[in-house]
């Protein structure tokens, strides 16, 4: 197993201000290959009977349009022509753009690992507006990683964040009530929460028109 103990960014401050969020920190770590192994962050339990089930996780709806997902969710036409998705974002530097040839999704790669040295948030506004896109569109989107733990999660944290008024605590509670295996890596948590004050400061622009469905709070 694998555990993380480099400080980037603003990781040393989200442990110290958000140390309930580390704990057990359960996800994959990707290695060169492309094969990966499970990694933990924070403290260490002697054991883990109660970690979620990721390799059954399922197609998870996160909004009305968009779904985060798997490897195994991108591989499934049948389902994301049910859920009427016609957008894919993949968050994988190894995984196929599957069913491309066939034409019936528009696709966008982010090319990051899931490590502690990778800066996911140089794609924020990227992944944004490709999010929007779908949106406007009227279509669902899935995005994804290689197992919906930690890359494609950070990223729809993130798109809550811009688009309403949630706190990262907010926005990381809300996508997991919906998805309980989500757990961001440390160096992402760490992003979010630069991100965040970056929000608050104005710094970076909050969008919160037009409104997003299926938020139980008020944007």
């Amino acid at each position: 197993m694998f555990v993380h103990v480099s400080v980037v960014g603003g990781l040393a401050g989200f442990r110290q201000n958000h140390n309930d969020l580390c704990e057990h920190s359960l996800h994959l770590e990707e290695g060169q290959d492309g094969s990966t192994a499970v990694g933990l962050s924070g403290a260490l339990p002697h054991s883990l009977p109660s970690t979620p089930d990721i390799e059954n996780a399922e197609l998870t709806a996160i909004l009305p349009f968009l779904y985060l997902g798997n490897e195994r969710d991108a591989q499934d036409l049948e389902l994301m022509q049910r859920m009427d998705i016609g957008y894919i974002l993949n968050v994988t530097t190894h995984l196929p753009l599957y069913h491309y040839d066939l034409g019936l999704f528009k696709y966008k790669r982010l090319p990051a690992t899931d490590s502690n040295k990778q800066n996911l948030r140089q794609y924020f506004e990227e992944a944004f507006e490709f999010i929007e896109e779908a949106h406007q569109a009227g279509q669902g989107l899935l995005i994804h990683c290689q197992a919906g733990v930690s890359r494609s999660a950070t990223i729809v944290i993130a798109y809550l964040m811009k688009h309403t008024w949630m706190t990262m605590t907010d926005a990381y509670k809300f996508v997991k009530s919906r998805r309980p295996i989500i757990s961001p890596n440390l160096n992402f948590m760490g992003q979010l929460l630069e991100f965040e004050e970056d929000l608050n400061n104005g710094i970076t622009p909050r969008i919160l028109t037009p409104k997003l469905t299926g938020l139980e709070t008020v944007v």
